[in-house]
């Protein structure tokens, strides 16, 4: 039995799932001309870019829904509030984050996306005026997610190593 605080099974797919999509849409793009050279050149590295910014949306969307269905487990230690600020506010940015970036993604585009062959999904027509807009809120906004999940890890091996409480193994699937 746990003497620890554990989220969900539900919870922890989703975070770990996440993790890896948003992890392999950085990658995707970082790695483009290198990849491009065995996917079939670029415009499929970026058609697989965006079907998986689609499924970090749904992902994420799903993450809250749970989120708001069960709650999420106290695993910090109600005498550190400082720690329980950092925590929240960067899971929460995180999340703002993790919506703000597909969909600006596929504002910025402005052509139908073909999500990995499935469906089509239908483009907005937005301005060209507002293109620079969404271009530069999606880099942005993907430099900033990258920057707190690295505080999110950080902060997760902070506890692990140093504080060694059992914060870490809360989200671990077993």
């Amino acid at each position: 039995m746990q003497d620890y605080p554990q989220y969900r099974s539900q919870q922890k797919i989703i975070h770990w799932l996440s993790a890896v999509v948003v992890i392999l849409a950085f990658l995707i793009i970082m790695f483009k001309i290198i990849l491009s050279q065995f996917l079939g050149g670029m415009p499929n590295i970026y058609l697989l870019h965006k079907s998986i910014g689609v499924l970090v949306f749904i992902l994420t969307i799903w993450r809250i829904k749970v989120i708001i269905q069960y709650g999420i487990p106290d695993v910090l230690d109600k005498h550190q509030r400082l720690q329980r600020i950092l925590s929240k506010s960067t899971q929460g940015f995180i999340y703002i984050f993790l919506l703000i970036v597909p969909l600006s993604g596929y504002l910025m585009s402005s052509r139908p996306l073909n999500f990995f062959g499935i469906i089509s999904i239908p483009a907005i027509n937005v301005p060209n005026e507002f293109y620079q807009f969404f271009h530069t809120t999606h880099l942005v906004s993907s430099y900033l997610l990258a920057i707190l999940i690295m505080l999110h890890v950080i902060g997760a091996l902070y506890h692990y190593f140093w504080v060694k409480d059992k914060v870490l193994q809360s989200m671990l699937i077993k």
